[in-house]
């Protein structure tokens, strides 16, 4: 298949990224494994969402589908495709209301370039580093996940302006200067 570039003078564009499965995943003391992903937007904010929570014990497949509509400034969309995407893989010891409140454990964690991460149609295995810094040998593997990414390029959609605006939050709701972001599972 060939490679996907990141739409360019595009100011809107969908993104779905499919977390597949996880490996060489060893927990003793975690019930439920789970993968949190950020994406880099403008403003140094970010974008968050979590995977489904599963068994430690399973055999730590999500197929688990995200899409996300991306519209804003084409140097919006530029700053995006210089940014990063971090995966972390979570777990929590137990099932119980104090413990979803009380938090995660970070496992494992890998940040990716955007370009590297949607760059190519297929799916790809994201090697990650443990939390705690540990070095892997031959006979123990690093966590990785599984994921595939597909990014599609949405016909731009013309704007009635009532009258030109160049600033930027003031007030007057018809200038469109953010980045706007939609998820919906599968």
């Amino acid at each position: 298949m060939d490679s996907q570039p990141m739409p360019s003078s595009s100011s809107s564009f969908s993104f779905e990224l499919r977390l597949i499965m996880a490996r060489n995943i060893f927990v003793k003391t975690c019930r439920e494994v789970f993968v949190r992903c950020y994406i880099s937007t403008t403003s140094n904010k970010r974008v968050s969402f979590e995977s489904q929570h599963i068994s430690s014990h399973s055999n730590l497949t999500w197929n688990q589908t995200f899409s996300l509509n991306c519209s804003g400034t084409p140097q919006a969309i530029r700053s995006l495709k210089q940014g990063t995407i971090v995966f972390e893989l979570r777990c929590r010891s137990s099932v119980t209301l104090v413990s979803r409140m009380s938090g995660s454990k970070l496992l494992a964690r890998a940040e990716m370039p955007w370009n590297d991460v949607v760059g190519n149609p297929n799916e790809k295995w994201v090697v990650m580093t443990a939390k705690d810094g540990y070095v892997y040998s031959d006979d123990v593997k690093p966590p990785a996940i599984q994921i595939a990414t597909e990014v599609e390029e949405v016909a731009e959609v013309k704007r009635r302006k009532e009258y030109e605006c160049s600033c930027m939050d003031c007030g007057c709701n018809y200038c469109v200067d953010y980045d706007f972001f939609a998820f919906q599972r599968h």
